[in-house]
């Protein structure tokens, strides 16, 4: 077997792998054999079957089983060969015909790692937000948690749509005399002033009164997710059907006790209330200075990313949105979202984590970062627990488990050893400590760069 290596990009390398005719001989024969004594063809016995019949009636079929064995048992002895380290699959890039008498070529991609260089993260200033709560922000919950628990009933009195009143309605859409009869919609319930259809939209329907028809024109960016609309403006032709209005309960002891053992008074519920926005704002701060130090990780990292990491990445993101959305019980094609340009919209970001990663994995390889032997046996015991019950290969179990966690655990373990080795100073003050004499006293909740 002869192999060669070429540069195709900084990021990427093309692998050309000849295979000997004696060899390409010597499994054609074996595949038309076990064919031979496999096939029935009338006229003949089994096992019978002259060779050249074999040949004519399943050729292509003999040619493909050929050129997908051969390049199974030889990738492995080649990618060895070639000493060339991969951060993916390879990918088959070009192959030559399977021919009696002839040696068989092929080649594949390989994408491999970029040359990162690790900035002085030592020498790195960061700046965590002041975190304090208002007794605005409380009261605010406090209105959305009536919102959540109140009653909704139909408006009867003949009023015009107010904000915050749930609108029935049906519309249709138009650009231009052209209807996009696929945003036309019946019976839909929009809460006016939410702005979970269109802040223009359901400014547009406020004052409207039921059984009412009213044109509203809302002019859409030319990057908006929905293809049938980006850079349009269409013209919605709604009617009115009905008004709905919630009914808030009464803020008093009785409704502050239905939110947890140990509450009793409305100010009970406050104070929880405040202690979990207090929570919320300091995960908040943690992401904030995280994303300080990607920001500072990724000054001057001009270095190219293999695009399949890339796209691998988007995938990711993706299968992240649709899930969420899978979770209210809709997909991207019911809300309007075009896929692809999603896809372009959050490439940009999908470039920034990838080379996040790739910078964090080599800070975690310069500076020795292990992932604690605790974690590992929590994951490792996880496999022993579940293997069976999911009737899988434990190995293969255990291995599929540890690629999609031991890079998030890795990653969490850099940049916790990252923010204790340098220069933080709170918001508030004017004096700077370091990071290392918060470690014990701040909780890293990491939303590991690794997703």
């Amino acid at each position: 077997m002869k192999v060669t290596v070429e540069d195709v990009s900084p990021v990427q390398k093309r692998l050309k792998v000849e295979i000997p005719a004696e060899k390409v001989d010597e499994r054609i024969n074996q595949t038309i054999n076990r064919l031979k004594k496999s096939v029935a063809i009338p006229g003949f016995r089994k096992g019978r079957v002259p060779r050249s019949i074999i040949e004519r009636e399943y050729g292509p079929q003999i040619k493909s089983e050929v050129l997908q064995s051969l390049i199974e048992e030889s990738i492995g002895d080649a990618i060895r060969q070639s000493k060339v380290t991969m951060l993916l699959e390879p990918q088959l890039d070009s192959s030559s015909e399977i021919e009696q008498g002839k040696p068989f070529e092929y080649s594949v991609l390989m994408d491999i790692e970029p040359e990162v260089e690790v900035p002085d993260f030592r020498k790195f200033e960061l700046v965590r937000p002041k975190v304090e709560v208002t007794d605005e922000e409380v009261e605010e919950q406090l209105e959305a948690l009536r919102n959540q628990f109140g009653s909704v009933e139909v408006v009867d009195e003949q009023r015009p749509l107010r904000e915050g009143d749930i609108a029935i309605i049906d519309y249709r859409a138009f650009v231009g005399d052209d209807e996009l009869e696929e945003l036309a919609n019946e019976n839909y319930f929009v809460e006016v002033g939410k702005g979970n259809f269109n802040e223009t939209f359901e400014k547009g329907l406020i004052g409207m009164e039921k059984g009412e028809e009213r044109e509203i024109e809302v002019s859409y960016p030319e990057d908006a997710l929905n293809s049938l609309v980006a850079g349009k403006t269409v013209k919605y032709k709604v009617t009115l059907k009905d008004i709905q209005k919630r009914n808030l309960p009464e803020l008093d002891d009785d409704f502050a006790q239905r939110f947890g053992i140990g509450l009793k008074t409305v100010e009970d519920l406050k104070n929880k209330l405040r202690e979990q926005i207090l929570k919320e704002k300091e995960e908040a701060a943690e992401s904030v200075l995280r994303n300080q130090l990607f920001d500072k990780l990724l000054e001057g990292a001009d270095f190219p990313v293999p695009e399949r990491l890339v796209e691998k990445k988007l995938d990711q993101m993706i299968d992240n949105i649709a899930g969420h959305m899978q979770e209210r019980g809709v997909n991207l094609e019911q809300a309007g979202i075009d896929e692809e340009r999603l896809r372009e919209k959050m490439r940009e970001d999908a470039v920034r984590q990838v080379k996040t990663e790739l910078i964090l994995d080599k800070i975690a390889e310069e500076e020795k970062i292990e992932i604690p032997t605790e974690e590992l046996k929590k994951y490792n015991d996880y496999v022993d627990e579940h293997y069976k019950e999911m009737n899988v290969d434990k190995a293969q179990f255990q291995q599929a488990v540890f690629e999609s966690v031991l890079p998030k655990l890795r990653a969490k373990q850099t940049i916790d050893y990252l923010l204790e080795n340098m220069t933080i100073k709170d918001e508030e003050d004017s004096g700077q400590k370091s990071a290392s004499e918060e470690g014990g006293q701040r909780e890293n909740k990491d939303e590991q760069a690794k997703e």
